[in-house]
């Protein structure tokens, strides 16, 4: 009898311990969002230069792959307060405004590169933000 106390205290040792690592909450939503992500065609990517840049402090990147596009068609900038602030390439760029205009208050910096495009953002609570952002980048798709 002795013995099946001690199995039963050490199981339920185990079972708890599996609980403590499961996502829960914030992390639970994360992981969701990014699994969705990726069935849309994003991948996403941690960003080790985001301490050095305060536009992008606490960001994570997506990346969506495109075809290659021109060098004039190449853009990046960083929402900013007074508006999105120009790294390269102008609001002249081919897609960029009507991309620029879509875009969800999360992200708060693009760069479309010759073979994709970075959209760098906090991640939103809301996983229909997530749908708002793959149809604000869809222009850039036939560039």
């Amino acid at each position: 009898m002795p013995t099946w106390v001690i199995v039963a205290v050490v199981a339920a040792i185990l079972i708890s311990s599996l609980f403590k690592l499961m996502p829960r909450g914030r992390e639970f939503h994360l992981h969701r969002l990014r699994e969705q992500a990726r069935h849309r065609g994003l991948a996403v990517e941690w960003l080790r230069e985001s301490q050095r840049v305060n536009h992008l402090a606490g960001c994570i990147a997506y990346r969506m792959p495109l075809e290659r596009c021109r060098v004039d068609a190449e853009f990046s900038c960083r929402r900013g307060e007074d508006g999105w602030l120009w790294l390269s390439g102008s609001a002249a760029t081919p897609h960029c405004m009507e991309v620029l205009e879509r875009l969800p208050e999360q992200v708060r910096g693009i760069d479309r590169q010759s073979l994709s495009v970075v959209v760098y953002w906090r991640e939103p609570d809301d996983i229909a933000v997530l749908d708002q952002l793959v149809t604000a980048l869809q222009p850039l798709r036939g560039v």
